[in-house]
């Protein structure tokens, strides 16, 4: 031990302290440099399988089970830091800004569209467990169904089942033969601002039936060239009345485009947003003078009689999104391909060159372009046939949800497993989240939605 004698604040005592107090220093940071402090250890819930903390993701997750009350949010080691609750039965849920949930819930109506999907209401929950919002569109006309997307102007994109009868069907060049029911169902999107608590605006509309080709009636309408990729041929449905089965939308603001994902086409579609609703009837007008047909698409060029069944790329997939190019992405698009083997499932990333003011090559006359995924990942444990999802990561990682297999999985570009969810596992002998959702989705940690929860 030093001890320091009584002394004056000058001449050789003070350089004697100075000495002093600079040895005391130097042993201290000799100290300092020698002791190694351990990186704090992460209690994980058991449900979290794979944690290998140095690399996922500093994020939280958004899980609403399917068909659940609840919509959760968590952390990365499983906790839960916040729920929103209803009395209604969820297919998926998104985060505002403002901290509130805004979910696709099902009615459970039985009015004769009764399509794997259906919804019929969507309703806005604040942080504190208010029911602020909910509206229905569910007839046995016309349907909300699966998906919906917040827009940056507060408003909701939503898609909707609308059913036309067989002579409407025939009169726009349907085979007769191929009616199934005397109807067909076909999608429409529209944007809707929600009023009062009960109450909306669709401020605007675009719907698949204004963009129609057929070459099998020269007698009745749309009869044209069926290899015309804007156009959607009526004929190439397979799946009896279920015509599109739009079962995803992604709404891109930098383009003010829409992603719309086709199960039963199996592709993906890219539309103009930037335009009138009349004009999105037509073949004119918005950003790009086409109207409301279609600006790209790519999965299966057969579904717009350019290719054959060796060209196919996606098998009823989902969820659809945009990843934009930048160095991390490597490409522009990815998607759930759900039954791209028999007993696996595929993620599947797509570099589909775009301009910075949203214009695409011309929709190739034969074949996919790109003929291929510039990245993939693959795995039995995320085999889903049905549903499920997926979501580029600001780490560039990806995020993962397998509905059938109950998981959420988090994978980097080699392909390794950096996390993973697994639903099927109770915490403390409850299974709260018992089940990985259609589709989770990530929220950085400064999103303006979480810091509002004050967690």
């Amino acid at each position: 031990m030093i001890q320091l004698l009584p002394f004056k604040i000058s001449g050789a005592y003070t350089n004697v302290l100075v000495l002093l107090l600079c040895c005391v220093m130097l042993y201290s940071c000799k100290n300092d440099d020698d002791v190694v402090i351990p990186a704090p250890v992460v209690q994980t819930t058991p449900n979290i399988t794979v944690f290998d903390s140095d690399r996922l993701t500093d994020d939280y997750v958004l899980i609403s089970p399917f068909r659940g009350n609840s919509t959760f949010l968590i952390n990365r080691a499983g906790n839960i830091l916040h729920r929103w609750s209803s009395a209604e039965s969820t297919l998926m849920g998104y985060l505002r800004e403002d901290g509130a949930v805004v979910r696709s819930v099902v009615t459970g109506a039985d009015n004769g569209i009764t399509i794997g999907g259906k919804t019929g209401a969507i309703e806005i929950i604040d942080k504190n467990n208010n029911q602020l919002w909910k509206w229905t569109l569910d007839s046995s006309t016309e349907a909300l169904h699966h998906d919906i997307a917040l827009m940056p102007n507060g408003n909701i994109l939503a898609s909707v089942w609308v059913v036309k009868d067989r002579a409407s069907c025939i009169a726009n060049g349907r085979d007769p033969s191929s009616i199934i029911a005397d109807r067909l169902v076909i999608d429409k999107v529209i944007e809707i601002e929600p009023v009062g608590t009960d109450q909306a605006n669709i401020v605007w509309e675009w719907s698949l039936w204004d963009h129609l080709v057929q070459d099998f009636d020269a007698s009745q309408l749309n009869f044209g060239d069926a290899s015309n990729g804007s156009l959607f041929d009526i004929n190439q449905s397979s799946e009896g009345d279920n015509y599109t089965h739009v079962n995803g939308l992604d709404y891109i603001p930098s383009l003010d485009q829409i992603i719309l994902n086709s199960r039963v086409l199996d592709e993906f579609i890219i539309i103009d947003h930037n335009l009138t609703t009349a004009e999105a009837a037509s073949n004119t007008g918005g950003r790009y003078n086409k109207g409301g047909e279609i600006l790209y698409r790519w999965g299966n060029p057969e579904s717009y009689n350019s290719g054959t069944s060796l060209d196919q790329q996606l098998h009823e997939q989902h969820d659809a999104t945009f990843v934009g190019s930048n160095s991390l992405s490597r490409g522009t698009f990815l998607v759930f391909d759900n039954q791209d083997g028999a007993n696996f499932s595929t993620i599947k990333e797509i570099s589909i060159p775009v301009s910075a003011d949203g214009v695409y090559d011309p929709i190739p006359a034969t074949g996919n372009s790109p003929a291929a995924p510039i990245w993939s990942y693959s795995a039995e444990a995320i085999y889903s046939p049905r549903t499920s999802g997926v979501q580029r990561l600001s780490s560039g990682n990806t995020l993962i949800t397998s509905n059938s297999g109950d998981i959420i999985r988090e994978v980097n570009y080699e392909n390794e497993v950096l996390w993973e969810f697994d639903a099927r596992i109770a915490v403390d002998g409850v299974l709260e989240i018992d089940s990985s959702g259609f589709k989770s989705r990530s929220y950085e940690k400064n999103y303006p939605g979480v810091t509002a929860l004050g967690l």
